[in-house]
């Protein structure tokens, strides 16, 4: 059942709705005492290894400051499940963005290429391999000038390799399929555990090209 407005959660009292998955809602919430606008991403099926998996989610955006990665700033109790507190983006996702404009200029495709690249770079500097890079995973924010700022988000399927705090090398089995069909690398479709940055820059070329 979604939270009503003026719901109070922790810190934040719930403004409304902003975005809906299979396993997560995404509310638009305000800090009680700063008045701040942030959102906040709530699991809906309490299993465990999804719980576990949106706690990696944060950890792994909480490290990533970087102005093309949507930044996570706490992970908060709701009803039983997690919910992550993140940087509240007033714009669209690029696959609505795309979607409502048919086709991009030029250099409106070159502004969100090069933050996107940016955004996954900045992960792979940190030693971080996203695997559900796509559209519906980038919002696009506006500047104080109005440029647009593609901005990185959904790191629920992260792979940490090996050697960092992160780790989580081990948590995906051999031979699982992870990530969207249309933008996976065909190594990333074989087996999910064995890939590295390259299946990132195969998405991202799947993205572009789309």
């Amino acid at each position: 059942m979604d939270l009503a407005p003026g719901t109070e959660i922790d810190r934040y009292v719930v403004e409304e709705v902003i975005g809906r998955g299979g396993m997560a809602v995404v509310y638009r919430v305000q800090h009680k005492k700063l008045g701040t606008s942030h959102a906040l991403k709530v699991l809906l099926i309490p299993a465990p290894a999804i719980q576990e998996r949106m706690l990696q989610e944060g950890r792994v955006q909480a490290t990533l400051r970087h102005p093309n990665v949507v930044n996570v700033t706490d992970v908060i109790d709701v009803n039983g499940s997690y919910g992550l507190v993140m940087e509240f983006v007033d714009g669209p996702a690029l696959d609505r963005h795309l979607w409502q404009q048919k086709h991009l200029s030029l250099e409106e495709a070159e502004i969100i290429g090069r933050g996107i690249l940016a955004g996954v770079a900045a992960a792979h500097a940190q030693s971080m391999i996203h695997r559900d890079l796509k559209p519906a995973n980038i919002l696009l924010a506006r500047s104080e000038r109005g440029d647009l700022v593609p901005k990185v988000t959904d790191f629920g399927l992260a792979k940490i390799l090996r050697g960092t705090s992160l780790d989580t090398a081990s948590a995906t089995r051999t031979g699982h399929t992870m990530g969207t069909p249309q933008y996976m690398a065909p190594e990333q479709i074989r087996n999910a555990k064995t890939v590295d940055e390259r299946a990132d820059v195969f998405s991202i070329g799947a993205l572009l090209y789309e």
